[in-house]
């Protein structure tokens, strides 16, 4: 009796096993996936994809076209396969540069602001910063969409060689030299400034000028080179490092008095006496300008007074700043969304 009982269990262990194995041999490691995958596609993933690289696919719930494009691709990861298809469809590029690329450089993107990078970033571009840095900065931290017209950079951050879209040449006003230029949306605000300025001392501009408006990169690390050698210790307190200067945005402009101008001895003038800075510091909130570093606001701009360096705001936010006597630095949160 004890036998047969034995016999019996085994044979049902057997039968398990045999089954065990018919099924395994007929199971479907794609039957899960909620997409439907025809033939061929279906072997090209049970090609390149084992078990749990399945199951990934199926707990994120990838759809087809954001991994098939890029499956047969050497190097093809398929945590990343994500970013693979946003940096492709942020930039168009070969798509074994793209996997490249990502598998290369994912720890240092962020998948949120991915798209805005690459909008604003060429992969070149990119390359050469992750591999190099900014130059100037240790650990420095590459700001992914500058084109916002309230952007001020916190410690470390940089728009390295972004180049604003939309400049233009600014006309229609005295400046040093024709080939200064700005956003074009600073343009007119600027125009008309110029025009009422006449009321300073009845001259065109209040016998002011355009000295300086959009600054490439590349043009700042001359700058900076001589700002250091001029004011050594000091220098940050007149510009910035290349890629952290706001003039590069498109939507600053430095004027100065001609007679400035033609002395080149501005830091010597003293310049809370004149006239056209008085003017400035009390009108050009109504055409959407703000002194950028004004007197007693060193502490918190980090910057010596300038009070012909003049940033675009937006009319709302520049009366917004010039009635609560506050600096780019001090808008809340909430005021960027608002004034943006």
């Amino acid at each position: 009796m004890k036998l047969k009982r034995t016999l019996f269990l085994v044979s049902l262990l057997v039968l398990f096993v045999i089954c065990f194995f018919k099924m395994n041999e007929h199971y479907d490691e794609l039957a899960r996936y909620p997409y439907e995958l025809n033939e061929e596609e279906r072997s090209l993933v049970l090609k390149h994809m084992d078990t749990e690289e399945i199951d990934f696919l199926v707990s994120q719930k990838i759809e087809p076209s954001q991994f098939l494009p890029y499956i047969d691709i050497e190097g093809f990861q398929v945590e990343n396969t994500l970013w693979y298809d946003k940096a492709y469809h942020a930039r168009k590029e070969d798509k074994s540069y793209i996997v490249s690329f990502i598998n290369k450089y994912r720890s240092n993107l962020q998948y949120t602001t991915l798209d805005s990078l690459l909008k604003t970033y060429s992969y070149n571009v990119l390359t050469r910063y992750f591999d190099e840095g900014d130059g100037y900065q240790s650990e420095s931290i590459l700001v992914p969409d500058p084109s916002m017209k309230l952007e001020v950079l916190k410690n470390k951050e940089t728009f390295y060689t972004y180049e604003p879209d939309n400049l233009v040449n600014v006309s229609g006003v005295p400046v040093k030299n024709k080939n200064i230029k700005i956003k074009k949306e600073v343009l007119q605000p600027l125009q008309k400034m110029a025009k009422d300025a006449k009321e300073i001392n009845n001259k065109t501009f209040g016998d002011m000028e355009v000295t300086a408006g959009y600054i490439s990169y590349e043009n700042q690390v001359s700058l900076y080179e001589e700002a250091v050698k001029k004011y050594k210790d000091e220098a940050l307190s007149y510009t910035d490092y290349p890629g952290r200067n706001e003039a590069q945005l498109g939507y600053t402009i430095e004027l100065l008095p001609k007679e400035d101008s033609k002395n080149k001895n501005k830091e010597e003038t003293k310049k809370e006496e004149q006239e056209q800075a008085i003017w400035l510091k009390d009108n050009a909130y109504k055409y959407g300008f703000v002194i950028r570093y004004p007197k007693q606001k060193e502490d918190v701009t980090h910057k010596a007074y300038q009070p012909y360096i003049l940033r675009y705001v937006g009319e709302e936010c520049a009366k917004y700043m010039h009635d609560k006597g506050i600096v780019m630095e001090e808008l809340s949160e909430k005021d960027i969304e608002e004034f943006s």
